[in-house]
C-alpha cells in the first residue's frame, strides 16, 4: 500500500446501531430485543400496549444491577436469545464463549424484571451442556429452553423454580417452535445428519415426538405458523411446484382433516414469499414478499383466495411478526438510511398508501443521520439489472460491489461499509446480475451450475459502461469489491478485464468451485457442490480458477479473510498469496494481504473497524499502473 493510502484519514461515523433477536410475548404485550451500538449489546423491552412502543433496558451500573461481564464473557451479548413473558419478565438464553468467541459447550439462562425505569437481572440457571439455545413460552407463565447439544442432539427443558426439568432429548437439531394447543404439543422444526429440515410433533405430557412434516429426504419442510382460533396450520416446503426456482412453497392444514393444500395463487408469484404469522382470527396469513431488492408484507386470505400488499416504506423486512388484536402489526425494518429497529405497521387498509409506519427511537448513543440511497436500472447484456446506489455517480471515487452467494441478491437495507464509503466521499453501485434472488426463475437459474459465466458477463458489462463514462469526464476507473462469492467474481473479472478497474478488493474469497468444494466443511462442501452441479458432472467445473488466471492481475489487490472462517476457509486466500508471490508480486506494493482474527460473518457482514478503515482507504487511493514490468508477469 502506498504511503499516500497509509497517510489518508478515513472519516469517523457515529456509531452504527443494529436492533437484532426480536421476540414477542405470549399475550403479545411485550416485544423484547437485543440492540448492539459497537461492541456494546444491550437487553432491550418494548411495551406494545400503547399508540407507540415503549422502551427499558437492561441496567448494569447502577446499585444493585449486574456486572456487565462475569467469567466466561459479556452478561448479554450478539449469541444470546431472548423471550419476554406476559408478566413483564424477559429471559435471555446466554451459550458461555470462548476466548475467541466460539462456543464453550454451557451455558446460563437469565431472569430480568423491571426495576425503575429499567431492567435488572433477578435470577439465573446454569445450563451444564449447550452450544445453542432457544427460549418458547408456555402457558401460564411458564418457559421452556430449547438447547442444541452438539450436531447431533438437542434438549427440551422446562425452567422451574428450582432448576432445569428434562423434558426428552431428540436426536438432532431442534428450530423453529409453535404451540399446537395450550401447553401439551409443540411443533419444531427439525434436522439431523443425513437429512434435511422436517417439522415434528413433540408431546410434552408423553415426553415423546414424532414426524409430521416431511415431504422427502432431499426437501427442506418447515412449520411455519399456527392459529389455535381457527387451527389452522402454515407450512413451507422447498419440494418443486408453482413457485418460481430457489424459492419455498407455502401450504395450508384446516382442522376439517383433509391434505396440505398449496394455493397457486399464493405460491405461483415473481415475489418471493415467506409466512409470518396468522391474524388473531386465524382467517388472515401475513407474508413478506422480496421483489426485486425490497421487501413489503401482504396479506392472504384463504376464503377469498386473494393476496393482498400492505402499504409500507420502501425498504427491508424480517420474522418474527405479531399480528395484535387491534390490527396492528410489529416487525423488524430496515432501509439503507435506517439501521434494523422495531417497526409498526397500521395494519391492512384499501388503497396504494395507507397510514404511515411508525418506528421506534434510536438507542442511546446511535448515530443518526445516515445517507439515503436509490434504486435504479442499468443495462445489462441479458435485460435490465436493478441496482442500488449511494452518492453520486460523478464523485471521484466509485465501488462496483458483489454480493455473496451465489443465490443471494443486495436489499434495499442498511449497509455500514456503503455509509462509510458513502461518507468518505465515494459512490457505490451494487447490482443485482443474473444469479440474484427477488427477480424471477429467468434471471435466477442461468447462474445454477455455471459460477462465473452469465453473473460475471453481467459484472464485466457493466464495468465497462461505468469505465467508458467515468473515462468522458475524466475520472478514475471504478474499484471492483467483494465478498465471499462476489469475491470469486471480483477476483475473476480483475484477472480477466484487468483495464475495466483502479483496484480490486476481494474479502474472504474462493479460488475455484472445485477448491472450495474440496476444502470446506460438510454442509458448505455439500451445498457448493448441489449449486456449482459439481457432483451432478462427475468431474471438475469449467475451469474458472483464480490460481490459474491470477498471472493476469496487474490492478492493485487488497486481500482479505477472517483467520476462523468456517464457511470458505482461509487457506483459499493463503493459497493466492502463495500464488502471487510466486510470480513475482511484492507485497505491500502489488498487493495487501490482511488476515483478521474473525470468521467468516466477521469479515464479509460485521465489518470490524480495522478491516472497514482498511477497505475504505483502499477504495479511495487504488490507481492501476498502466505500464507493467513483462518479466514480473
Amino acid at each position: 500500500m502506498n504511503a499516500a493510502a497509509t497517510d489518508l484519514a478515513v472519516p469517523d461515523l457515529p456509531p452504527v446501531p443494529t436492533r437484532f433477536g426480536f421476540a414477542f410475548s405470549a399475550g403479545g404485550r411485550w416485544a423484547a430485543c437485543l440492540s448492539a451500538v459497537l461492541d456494546d449489546v444491550t437487553l432491550e423491552r418494548w411495551d406494545l400496549a400503547g399508540p407507540a412502543p415503549t422502551r427499558r433496558a437492561l441496567a448494569s451500573t447502577d446499585e444493585g444491577a449486574a456486572p456487565a461481564h462475569t467469567a466466561d464473557g459479556p452478561l448479554v451479548g450478539r449469541a444470546c436469545a431472548v423471550l419476554p413473558l406476559d408478566d413483564g419478565r424477559v429471559l435471555v438464553v446466554r451459550p458461555a464463549t470462548g476466548d475467541h468467541g466460539e462456543p464453550a459447550g454451557h451455558g446460563s439462562v437469565l431472569a430480568a424484571g423491571p426495576v425503575g425505569a429499567g431492567l435488572r437481572i433477578t435470577r439465573s440457571w446454569q445450563v451444564p451442556s449447550m452450544l445453542a439455545g432457544f427460549l418458547l413460552a408456555g402457558p401460564d407463565r411458564t418457559a421452556l429452553l430449547v438447547t442444541v447439544e452438539d450436531e447431533r442432539s438437542s434438549r427440551i427443558s422446562r425452567l422451574t423454580a428450582t432448576g432445569l426439568e428434562t423434558v426428552l432429548r431428540v436426536p438432532g437439531v431442534l428450530s423453529g417452535g409453535v404451540w399446537i394447543d395450550r401447553g401439551r404439543t409443540l411443533a419444531l422444526d427439525h434436522s439431523e445428519p443425513g437429512r434435511r429440515t422436517d417439522g415434528i410433533l413433540v408431546d410434552l405430557r408423553e415426553r415423546s415426538w414424532r414426524r409430521v412434516w416431511s415431504v422427502s429426504d432431499t426437501t427442506s419442510d418447515r412449520i411455519a405458523a399456527y392459529n389455535p382460533r381457527s387451527g389452522a396450520l402454515a407450512v413451507t416446503t422447498t419440494s418443486p411446484g408453482v413457485q418460481q426456482a430457489g424459492a419455498q412453497q407455502t401450504g395450508l392444514r384446516f382442522p376439517d382433516g383433509g391434505p396440505v393444500r398449496f394455493p397457486e395463487t399464493l405460491n405461483r408469484s415473481s415475489r418471493l414469499r415467506t409466512p409470518l404469522t396468522f391474524d388473531p382470527s386465524g382467517e388472515h396469513l401475513l407474508l413478506r414478499e422480496i421483489h426485486g431488492a425490497s421487501a413489503r408484507l401482504a396479506v392472504y386470505t384463504p376464503d377469498a383466495d386473494r393476496v393482498t400488499p400492505v402499504p409500507g416504506p420502501r425498504g427491508m423486512l424480517w420474522g418474527p411478526a405479531r399480528w395484535a388484536d387491534d390490527g396492528r402489526i410489529h416487525v423488524r425494518f430496515a432501509a439503507p438510511h435506517r439501521p434494523p429497529t422495531l417497526a409498526t405497521a397500521p395494519g391492512p387498509a384499501p388503497g396504494p398508501a395507507g397510514p404511515a409506519w411508525t418506528f421506534a427511537p434510536a438507542a442511546p448513543g446511535a448515530g443518526r443521520g445516515w445517507r439515503r440511497a436509490e434504486l435504479i436500472e442499468l443495462p445489462g447484456p441479458a435485460g435490465p439489472i436493478e441496482a442500488i446506489v449511494y452518492g453520486d455517480l460523478g464523485s471521484r471515487r466509485l465501488v462496483l460491489a458483489l454480493h455473496g452467494g451465489p443465490l443471494a441478491a443486495w436489499r434495499f437495507e442498511f449497509e455500514p461499509l456503503f455509509q462509510h464509503l458513502a461518507a468518505a466521499g465515494a459512490a457505490v453501485v451494487a447490482p443485482n446480475y443474473r444469479g440474484s434472488t427477488g427477480y424471477g426463475e429467468r434471471h435466477l437459474r442461468p447462474v445454477l451450475g455455471d459460477w462465473g459465466g452469465p453473473d460475471l458477463d453481467d459484472v464485466v458489462h457493466l464495468g465497462g459502461m461505468i469505465a467508458r463514462d467515468r473515462d468522458d469526464v475524466g475520472l478514475p476507473r471504478p474499484v471492483v469489491l467483494g465478498g465471499s462469492y462476489g469475491a470469486f467474481l471480483a477476483l475473476l473479472a480483475a484477472c480477466r478485464f484487468p483495464e475495466l478497474w483502479s483496484g480490486c478488493a476481494a474479502l474472504a474469497p474462493f479460488t475455484s468451485a472445485d477448491g472450495l468444494r474440496a476444502a470446506a466443511p460438510g454442509a458448505v462442501g455439500d451445498r457448493v457442490a448441489r449449486l456449482s452441479r459439481i457432483a451432478a458432472r462427475g468431474e471438475p467445473g469449467p475451469g474458472r480458477d483464480v490460481l490459474a488466471e491470477c498471472a493476469s492481475l496487474t490492478v492493485p489487490l487488497l486481500l482479505a479473510h477472517g483467520a476462523r472462517d468456517e464457511i470458505v476457509p482461509v487457506a483459499q486466500s493463503r493459497a493466492l498469496r502463495r500464488r502471487l508471490l510466486e510470480l513475482g508480486r511484492t507485497e505491500g506494493v502489488d498487493f495487501d494481504y490482511l488476515e483478521a482474527d474473525g470468521d467468516h460473518h466477521g469479515v464479509v457482514q460485521a465489518w470490524p473497524p480495522v478491516l472497514r478503515e482498511t477497505v475504505v482507504r483502499f477504495c479511495l487511493t487504488a490507481e492501476r499502473t498502466y505500464a507493467i514490468d513483462q518479466e514480473r508477469r
